[in-house]
């Protein structure tokens, strides 16, 4: 499946339809609007180097990469890896990928309950929740 921001400065593939994406409720995932899907980082092909912006909250663990130009959120990585065992990419950026067929899982890292998508299944607790 290829992937690409807006503009197309930033492009990725990936073998696979993921099976399920992450609907997460913080306040930087709220405001990109991004459903994650994961994958290992050494199984997400960029066809060019990147021309992100990178921006780094809180704890400094996980790169945001955002296109240079149309500022799309394309992924995050882990800081300083660059074969993270898991990297998240917005698969809302994935072209072919039918939402029919991808469970959707929340995660209420925003500690509010509010989600904008539907999931069958109960939200995954917030990290300040362990």
């Amino acid at each position: 499946m290829q992937a690409s921001c807006h503009c197309g400065g930033v492009r990725y593939e990936v073998e696979e339809a993921p099976e399920w994406v992450l609907d997460c409720n913080c306040s930087r995932c709220r405001l990109y609007g991004a459903l994650m899907a994961y994958y290992p980082q050494s199984e997400v092909k960029f066809a060019t180097p990147l021309a992100t912006s990178i921006y780094m909250w809180g704890d400094r663990d996980l790169e945001f990469h955002h296109c240079r130009t149309c500022f799309c959120f394309t992924h995050y990585t882990v800081a300083g890896l660059l074969d993270a065992p898991k990297i998240g990419v917005n698969a809302r950026l994935l072209r072919g990928l039918d939402p029919a067929h991808v469970k959707v899982q929340h995660k209420n890292n925003g500690n509010d309950g509010v989600f904008w998508t539907k999931s069958d299944g109960p939200a995954l607790p917030g990290h300040d929740l362990s």
